[in-house]
């Protein structure tokens, strides 16, 4: 997943009682609102998003998994000015077997040609800032995308210890959630992700989590955890 603000900006700031020569004939006024700028923006991450739903697909992924999510907007200044700044939060999902850094470039490319399509746009195009350190702090992070090996000696240990915790099978899939195993995977480090809960209690406003399952799964550790630690490696 990768966070990431897509800002525009006008050099100038116009009283709004000069929107009527911004928009119509003979006002001979070059300006323009950065909000219904940014909705061209939108609109392009749309189409290049249902544009991924098509071509993209990814073993484990419904279809559709690569995602654009304009989370956030911020924009204008006061109700007595043409909005001269607007900025777009976005999230990003994308698949294991891309790179955040080439998925960066498809985005940055694709609203690179909708603003040339636009005359204001071309010559004030919007500007891109990616990441950070915390989506809290700053607002901004990036979790590397990362996969499975479900053939692996940990993953079959990890299998069985379901099975004897939870008298059933493990199910194996990927999860759209964001998590810090990108950063593990990209490191070299293999990595599953394996938690008691459901999707939908997660990341939620009332996250929560069934206190019967939480011991559940602690016994399924527990038994992991012996496990792994009899094999010889």
């Amino acid at each position: 997943m990768i966070t990431g603000w897509i800002t525009i900006e006008s050099p100038e700031t116009f009283h709004d009682g000069t929107r009527r020569q911004m928009i119509h004939a003979g006002g001979k006024l070059f300006g323009a609102s950065a909000i219904e700028k940014m909705m061209k923006i939108i609109e392009g991450l749309r189409e290049l998003e249902q544009h991924w739903a098509v071509m993209k697909t990814s073993k484990g992924f419904p279809p559709g998994s690569a995602t654009i999510n304009p989370a956030v907007i911020e924009g204008g200044r006061h109700a007595a000015f043409v909005a001269d700044k607007c900025s777009l939060w976005i999230t990003v999902h994308y698949y294991p077997e891309e790179h955040y850094v080439e998925v960066i470039r498809e985005i940055e490319e694709h609203i690179h040609h909708v603003a040339m399509a636009d005359p204001w746009l071309r010559k004030y195009p919007p500007k891109f800032k990616w990441g950070g350190t915390s989506m809290i702090e700053d607002r901004g992070e990036i979790f590397p995308a990362f996969s499975y090996d479900e053939h692996s000696l940990g993953v079959k240990t990890l299998q069985k210890a379901h099975k004897l915790a939870f008298n059933e099978e493990a199910k194996l899939t990927m999860s759209p959630t964001v998590t810090d195993g990108g950063w593990l995977s990209e490191a070299g480090i293999p990595v599953v992700l394996y938690g008691p809960g459901t999707l939908e209690d997660a990341h939620s406003v009332n996250e929560k989590l069934s206190i019967p399952q939480l011991k559940t799964f602690t016994k399924s550790l527990i038994a992991f955890l012996f496990d792994w630690y009899q094999k010889k490696r």
